[in-house]
């Protein structure tokens, strides 16, 4: 039998998976991202969480067909090369080599959220389509974009970066350094913003009460108890963030006409709350029924990613044969 390494390499944690040609799991784990280190310590922690997942597995290294590796930033595939990951601090790194040449194994890299699309394409909410967006809302707003079966590159192989779409030209600048991207209006971190700010305006709102009185512990969970309890500000919270949501949503699916959009990361704990409203307004602004697409929620959680590396292995293999 033959297996495949999954790693997803976030800012804060690295987690990894074995998976067998069955596509059934044989050991995941994870270890902590060093903080803005050189790349060389990094690539020290994936060695050793892929060794230790091997050893634990009582697996033969010569059964490990290849790695797979979702890097956060802009990646070429081609050649395992990653132009710009911000949250990692990495420019220009050769992302494949160090690892090839210590397991003397094939490895495929791919952005993040092209990583994640695959995972909840073949195993998760998107199983059966062919043409699907998915947006990971989280601390920034990453993308992965599925179109007729397979994954959108480009020219230079650093397509679907939906999170620096330009949908408020005089909006919050981002971390990219231009103003009003869409990770800027509609990431997990731009959620908290708006709550911050509805919060000063309204005292008495339910979201400074259970922060303890401080607008900066306001978190995703107390955003949705006080939008369940009916406070008034938790809901004008989530009338702006669904509103720019939506506008974002009706761009791809004007640009791409999607079958179905994935919304995974921290924000899609909050369900419906967000969900509703958006397909809502999603579905007013649309230009033709025609258009209709599913808005949904990822299935897979944080085994997204890892699960969609493996399948990025078995896919390059199953060419390079």
């Amino acid at each position: 039998m033959n297996y495949y390494v999954g790693i997803d390499l976030g800012g804060t944690n690295i987690k990894g998976m074995i998976m067998n040609d069955q596509f059934q799991t044989v050991i995941s784990r994870s270890s902590h991202t060093p903080y803005k280190q050189p790349p060389a310590t990094t690539f020290s922690v994936i060695i050793d969480l892929i060794e230790s997942m091997v050893i634990s597995s009582t697996l033969n290294l010569l059964d490990v067909v290849g790695i797979g590796i979702g890097i956060p930033g802009l990646i070429d595939c081609r050649r395992n090369f990653v132009f710009n990951a911000a949250n990692l601090g990495w420019i220009d790194v050769d992302a494949g080599s160090v690892i090839q040449e210590y397991f003397k194994k094939s490895v495929y890299t791919e952005n993040d959220g092209n990583i994640n699309v695959l995972g909840e394409m073949h195993f998760g909410a998107g199983i059966g389509a062919k043409n699907i967006i998915l947006l990971t809302i989280g601390t920034g707003l990453g993308s992965g974009f599925i179109l007729d079966g397979k994954l959108l590159h480009g020219a230079s192989h650093v397509a679907a970066e939906a999170g620096h779409m330009v949908i408020e030209s005089d909006g919050t600048q981002c971390s990219c350094g231009k103003f009003g991207c869409f990770e800027s209006c509609c990431s997990g971190t731009a959620l908290k913003r708006y709550a911050r700010n509805f919060a000063l305006e309204n005292p008495g709102t339910l979201l400074l009460q259970y922060a303890g009185g401080d607008p900066k512990s306001i978190t995703g969970e107390i955003i949705d108890k006080a939008f369940d309890a009916g406070d008034y500000a938790a809901r004008q919270v989530i009338d702006v963030f669904t509103n720019k949501l939506s506008i974002g949503i009706v761009n791809l699916i004007n640009l791409f006409n999607p079958e179905m959009i994935i919304i995974s990361g921290g924000v899609s704990k909050s369900g419906d709350r967000i969900l509703d409203p958006t397909r809502r307004l999603v579905e007013s602004s649309l230009m033709h029924p025609i258009q209709h697409c599913n808005i949904v929620s990822g299935v897979l959680g944080t085994n997204a990613g890892v699960m969609g590396a493996c399948m990025l292995v078995s896919e390059n293999e199953q060419l390079v044969k």
